[in-house]
């Protein structure tokens, strides 16, 4: 009786094997097929979709393409002509560098997964990620053209801002400054593991980017990748680490989330702004 039941209990022990096995040998077979199928639609479609780039281009509809690229046919052309130029975006067998950048703006546009682009561009989604990284690389190669960050060398060659020295409101006062900063929350979508990390106080998901412009409203340096948690005094902090500097006798405007300091203004925490006040202020 008790080998039987012994030989019961390794027949049962072999068949959930068996099921195990067979139902794992499945899953890899569906998986292979699941990539070869993936293999032929992106061959298939690879030229039907940059199709749809070229008809988007040539579609002479201005608000059509303005939609889809979030800006005017001349501006994406200049921008494809640029990233050609400087030698950091070129065509690949099987994908020229227009679908490349377009591909690029509507993800960054539309905030799209990397599921819905291969949906809308019908590429695998490794094709799609791959892009993605290569344009933006391209784009951040671009930023010494772009973004010039004040100097210690270039400091007494710094003039003063048309908006200061042009006001008896301003000037002499604020001579000596030559820009403002502050962080700019931008929403984004992270995996739920570090969700926590980026909400904000305003309750989403947000990275939290430092910016500096001057008074012409031209950016003198940027940095993203900050969780949106993270103070505003340590990411400039930061930033310091990373190159930004700011030439002896200037300053930057900025709000209260800093702390005031030689190359830092910001408003002096025991007295009450009226903003209603300053904006009549401003008018005359």
């Amino acid at each position: 009786m008790e080998n039987s039941l012994t030989q019961q209990a390794l027949w049962g022990m072999m068949s959930l094997a068996a099921s195990a096995s067979t139902q794992a040998v499945i899953a890899v077979i569906n998986l292979l097929i699941e990539t070869e199928e993936e293999k032929l639609s992106q061959a298939e479609t690879s030229h039907s979709s940059q199709q749809y780039t070229d008809k988007l281009l040539s579609s002479q509809n201005p608000r059509r393409i303005k939609e889809c690229l979030r800006m005017e046919l001349h501006v994406f052309q200049k921008l494809c002509e640029k990233l050609k130029a400087h030698g950091s975006l070129e065509d690949s067998p099987n994908l020229i560098v227009e679908h490349q950048v377009h591909m690029f703006l509507h993800i960054v546009a539309t905030n799209a997964s990397n599921r819905n682009a291969k949906e809308s561009f019908q590429h695998s989604r490794e094709t799609i990620s791959h892009y993605f990284h290569l344009v933006l690389n391209a784009i951040i190669q671009l930023e010494e053209s772009y973004i010039n960050q004040p100097s210690k060398a270039n400091a007494g060659y710094i003039p003063v801002p048309p908006k200061i020295s042009m006001s008896t409101k301003f000037y002499p006062y604020f001579q000596n400054c030559i820009g403002a900063r502050d962080g700019s929350l931008v929403p984004v979508t992270v995996p739920s593991k570090v969700s926590s990390v980026y909400h904000c106080r305003k309750g989403f998901t947000v990275q939290n980017i430092l910016v500096v412009c001057s008074f012409n409203f031209t950016f003198q340096y940027v940095l993203a990748g900050w969780a949106g948690s993270v103070h505003d005094s340590c990411i400039l902090e930061d930033a310091k680490k990373k190159g930004f500097k700011i030439p002896n006798g200037k300053y930057y405007l900025a709000d209260a989330g800093y702390a005031s300091s030689p190359s830092l203004l910001v408003p002096y925490r025991d007295v009450r702004y009226h903003l209603k006040e300053q904006a009549q202020a401003n008018q005359m």
